[in-house]
């Protein structure tokens, strides 16, 4: 499980994935992760720009999820959220050149090649100069579940209402990934369980109930 700097980890391991392809495949291009903006000066820019849209629950963590609290309160286990992420990644750049088309391209390649996040990547995102000073206590490298990303399939009615969020800001190409799942846990411990009760040696409990047989019940007394 990891802490509360996952969600941040998974963003910036992706931004430094991409930004190793893009930068092979188009001379100059960058990639950000802002909210979408029209590009500066009309085509100056040219990169992709990551957005973290929407944070969902894991369905199938959620189904198997256990009680995390006993029936007076108390914590008898460390509660997780499992969480699936949605980005929106857009392409700007001359379209002349069709350098957004061509970003798209180099986008899709790398994710359907390297869809898994690996602890290496994890770590060496974590160890770079331009995220350690805020991920430097991150610990999804450390964490069981890896994340995979997959491509959210949507139509132009949903993209045209994703993107009528961005108040005047003009449609980019753009598509949806999704990256899950995300286990997050408070560093919170449970309180130790109580030491198992060992019986001593001797009669059984059920023994010991018994009524004795010596003298006999007043109603086996002969009577005077």
């Amino acid at each position: 499980m990891s802490n509360f700097l996952a969600i941040a980890t998974v963003t910036a391991t992706l931004k430094r994935t991409l930004s190793a392809a893009v930068s092979r495949d188009v001379d100059g291009a960058v990639v950000t992760s802002a909210r979408p903006e029209a590009p500066s000066g009309g085509a100056t820019g040219k990169g992709v720009n990551i957005f973290l849209y929407s944070v969902t629950p894991n369905a199938a963590w959620r189904n198997r999820e256990l009680p995390t609290r006993s029936a007076n309160g108390a914590l008898v286990g460390r509660p997780r959220a499992a969480l699936d992420l949605h980005y929106l990644l857009s392409f700007f750049g001359d379209e002349g050149e069709l350098e957004p088309q061509r970003l798209l391209g180099s986008v899709t390649r790398t994710l359907h090649a390297e869809p898994v996040l690996t602890r290496e990547r994890v770590s060496a995102t974590i160890a770079d100069d331009l995220f350690s000073p805020f991920l430097a206590e991150s610990d999804l490298d450390a964490d069981a579940e890896l994340v995979r990303f997959t491509p959210i399939p949507l139509s132009l009615e949903e993209l045209s209402r994703l993107w009528s969020v961005f108040f005047q800001t003009p449609y980019l190409l753009s598509v949806a990934y999704q990256a899950g799942v995300v286990l997050i846990e408070p560093q919170v411990a449970p309180p130790a369980p109580l030491p198992v009760l060992t019986p001593r040696p001797g009669r059984s409990p059920a023994s010991r109930s018994r009524p004795s047989s010596r003298g006999g019940s007043c109603r086996d007394r002969p009577r005077a």
